[in-house]
């Protein structure tokens, strides 16, 4: 790989959708359970406060998001909301499938899914990190 590809990102929609149902299964499961009703409450508003935690960085709202990335040279360039660039020299692909890409830069973890690429698919970007 010698050449740069310039990748951006966008929300994922499929991201949302597995966060949604994940709360609804926990939330569900809460009030089944025989817990007091102010335990349920209590519960309740911790998982709804920890969804909306969640979704400013499922839509990168967060100034940290990274909203583009380039591959050269097995080197990764981010860059965030605010336009800081990052460049890692060593990446890991810790997991890729058709759905899903996790690249692991540094200390940091890159999750893409297939949805939140703009312009480019995932099996283009599995290709670019397996050679």
């Amino acid at each position: 790989m010698t050449e740069q590809v310039n990748f951006k990102l966008r929300a994922s929609k499929i991201y949302f959708g597995l966060s949604i149902l994940v709360h609804a299964c926990t939330l569900i499961g809460i009030w089944l359970s025989s817990f007091n009703a102010y335990i349920n409450l209590v519960l309740s508003a911790i998982l709804t406060a920890h969804f909306q935690y969640l979704n400013a960085y499922i839509f990168l709202k967060k100034s940290n998001s990274i909203l583009s990335f380039s591959l050269a040279d097995r080197k990764l360039i981010t860059t965030d909301k605010i336009g800081a660039q990052q460049k890692y020299p060593y990446i890991y692909c810790t997991y890729q499938s058709r759905f899903l890409v996790i690249i692991t830069a540094g200390k940091r973890s890159l999750i893409i899914f297939k949805d939140s690429l703009d312009g480019h698919s995932v099996s283009q970007l599995n290709r670019l990190l397996n050679a």
